[in-house]
């Protein structure tokens, strides 16, 4: 695994930006950490560029005379251990400061966390491998600086009835949530930013929470939080900022950022054309494909919507955008949830901005869009978890939508004529929730809850 994807899943459970990863040589059963006391610097680790300036040397140890210490949420060190099969483990660290300590197995993450204000302590976690053989050992950074010395990790004997360390989060991609945790500890959300609805810097647009901010576990009581059950809450009123002068409306929204906090690349670029942050489809010219980050997507998200709006005018009342395919300018796809008030069930629909035609296309998947719809025919109602997948492939764009494994609706979208398989455009995935209603009263608000928030991409096959 490399790096990066490593800090990502350190950052599902507030290992916020800096994650250190002690390399192991596996011995009959417990291999010995090398270099554990950093006596020999940072010989036998690997720091990746951006994360040298989070990391540093102290001669104030525990024992002898260095230990490394985490200055912030710039960077990270990994390196992999060998483990036995059903073997039970415990990693110790002398730790002092905002420290936390972590296993990385497969899709399981064991830590433990000490507050800020802490002298040197001995922390403990505990951990079964099944069937993994290979594992991450880290600490990193917890909201403050922290340091760490004498590293050991002991074979406890084989897997049975041992306690392992209580906290766990079980899946990177959202389930087994907890909702003690941040969403950034719940979810993979390295590779998302967040636009809430304040402005908080005055400069009339909504704030935006960048990658690692993110990630480390950021929360908004008001419009981003965790949910009593673990998800991933999104909120927004009628009225609030809004991300640019030319949006008509609100939102509490992610928007895919594949850089995944590495800031030395640009969201956008002058030219207009794809960088290594956006993605394109796969019937965009190879040069558009070389140039971007990732070729065609699949976004799918499992989710509640708890709340639509109640009043205004009645062709925006009860309609939300759940999910959308974003390019420079257009849209390929939004997709819409819309409950009126006087029915019980939801619609879904979903909406297409062809370039060709100048106009969107709206594609009926669940009920109707109209603002006089009758209840629709295995609608879903409030507070009801379902299911959404976006597939983008070349010039094709395939939504279904699932509830409790059966399919519901799904539809196909040719975009073969719409003009998205040029050079000069990109893409990027938006989930969250994104009010379509600016004339209800100033209390009223859309919200909806993640449950589950997965994308994933092809990589250019090219030379």
């Amino acid at each position: 695994m490399s790096l990066s994807a490593f800090g990502s899943l350190c950052r599902n459970l507030s290992l916020p930006a800096i994650c250190l990863s002690i390399a192991c040589v596996a011995s009959a059963q417990t291999p010995n950490i090398v270099n554990s006391g950093f006596e020999q610097g940072f010989e036998g680790w690997s720091i990746a560029a951006d994360a040298q300036p989070g990391v540093t040397l102290s001669a104030g140890a525990k024992k002898g005379k260095k230990a490394a210490v985490i200055l912030g949420e710039t960077g990270f060190i990994e390196q992999d251990i060998t483990v036995e099969a059903n073997g039970h483990y415990e990693l110790t660290v002398q730790a002092k400061g905002a420290a936390l300590l972590g296993v990385k197995l497969g899709d399981r993450i064991y830590f433990d966390k000490q507050p800020k204000k802490h002298g040197w302590k001995k922390m403990t976690v505990r951990f079964n491998t099944d069937a993994a053989t290979s594992a991450k050992i880290f600490v990193g950074y917890n909201g403050g600086t922290s340091s760490y010395d004498n590293f050991s990790l002991k074979y406890v004997g084989v897997q049975g009835d041992q306690k392992v360390s209580a906290n766990v989060v079980p899946n990177a991609g959202g389930s087994g949530l907890s909702a003690g945790l941040a969403p950034g500890q719940n979810f993979d959300l390295l590779g998302w930013k967040l636009s809430v609805p304040t402005d908080t810097d005055g400069n009339g647009k909504s704030d935006d929470i960048l990658e690692r901010e993110l990630a480390s576990g950021y929360q908004d009581k008001n419009y981003f939080f965790t949910g009593p059950d673990g998800g991933m809450v999104f909120k927004s009123p009628n009225r609030g900022a809004r991300t640019s002068k030319n949006t008509k409306y609100v939102r509490s929204e992610l928007r895919e950022m594949l850089r995944r906090g590495d800031t030395s690349i640009k969201t956008k670029t002058k030219s207009g054309r794809p960088n290594k942050n956006g993605w394109v489809f796969s019937s965009a010219p190879k040069s558009a494909q070389k140039a971007a980050g990732a070729v065609d997507g699949v976004m799918e998200a499992t989710l509640a919507v708890n709340r639509v709006t109640t009043t205004g005018k009645d062709y925006q009342i009860g309609r939300v955008i759940i999910g959308q395919i974003h390019a420079k300018n257009d849209e390929p796809i939004r997709l819409y949830y819309r409950k009126l008030p006087g029915n019980s069930l939801g619609a879904i629909y979903a909406a297409h901005e062809s370039r060709e035609f100048e106009k969107d296309v709206y594609y009926e998947m669940i009920g109707t869009r109209s603002k006089s719809a009758p209840n629709p025919k295995n609608g879903i109602g409030l507070n009801e978890k379902f299911t959404y997948k976006i597939d983008a492939k070349g010039n094709s764009l395939h939504v279904t939508i699932t509830k409790l494994g059966q399919v519901l609706a799904e539809t196909t979208i040719d975009m073969t004529n719409s003009g998205y398989d040029i050079a000069d455009d990109y893409m990027y995935f938006k989930a969250g929730v994104y009010n379509q209603n600016n004339s209800g009263d100033d209390d009223d608000y859309v919200q909806a809850t993640f449950y589950d928030l997965k994308v994933s991409h092809d990589k250019y096959q090219g030379n």
